[in-house]
């Protein structure tokens, strides 16, 4: 939780489009503050401060935002990107009061080292980037850790794994899946020939294979690898 970290903007800026270019090229992100009733303020931040900021504690961050001496507590509500850049173009900032209730995405890390799922010729595969949660406005957990050093095959990671800290509520199931463990076609096709070596039974006929240039060759044995 980063309730202490502190953000400076100015006040008022010019609208349209031609505005924000110019102040794009000056290295500064136009912005908005609105909520609990206020009119929406219009403010420019400098763009390495806020990036900085966001590096060091994460999206769901509350921040005090100083607009001109006056003190605003902020949430990252909404982030526009320019889609060939991917720089931050707008930044909508919600005003929350520090013991408010929010409903926040928070991203999922996994972490260890997932033995049995190797040795069962298996692979990890995370079934849940982000989760949904319910938390104080000053206890957002910036992430979640999933240790999949003890999963297996037929023990998967589960929300119900998770450590949610203190008035943290998730918005889905306990028995939801996190990350499992998913076998590859080819150690799924061993178990299913039971391990053959591809020696001929007596009296059986050879079957023409791609390499001898019969047979489709499109059908992939190989195994799936898992994504970074």
């Amino acid at each position: 939780m980063s309730s202490d970290l502190k953000l400076e903007a100015e006040r008022g800026r010019d609208h349209g489009s031609r505005s924000s270019r110019r102040l794009r090229r000056a290295d500064k992100i136009p912005a908005v503050v609105y909520g609990q009733g206020t009119e929406p303020l219009s403010v420019t931040l400098d763009r390495p401060k806020f990036r900085a900021a966001l590096n060091a504690a994460g999206p769901n961050a509350v921040i005090t935002l100083d607009v001109d001496g006056s003190d605003y507590l902020t949430i990252v509500k909404n982030m526009q990107r320019d889609p060939i850049a991917n720089r931050v173009t707008h930044v909508d900032f919600m005003l929350i009061d520090i013991d408010q209730r929010l409903v926040v995405d928070v991203p999922i890390a996994l972490v260890g080292d997932a033995v049995l799922v190797r040795q069962e010729g298996a692979v990890v595969q995370q079934q849940m980037m982000t989760l949904t949660v319910e938390a104080p406005a000053g206890n957002i957990p910036q992430a979640f850790e999933a240790d999949i050093s003890e999963m297996s095959i037929e023990n998967p990671v589960r929300v119900s794994d998770l450590e949610m800290g203190s008035g943290v509520v998730a918005q889905v199931e306990d028995d939801s899946l996190i990350a499992i463990g998913q076998r590859s076609r080819a150690a799924v096709a061993a178990e299913d020939t039971g391990g053959d070596s591809g020696e001929l039974a007596d009296g059986e006929a050879p079957t023409e294979t791609a390499a001898d240039g019969g047979g489709d060759s499109g059908e992939d044995a190989g195994e799936d690898t898992q994504a970074d």
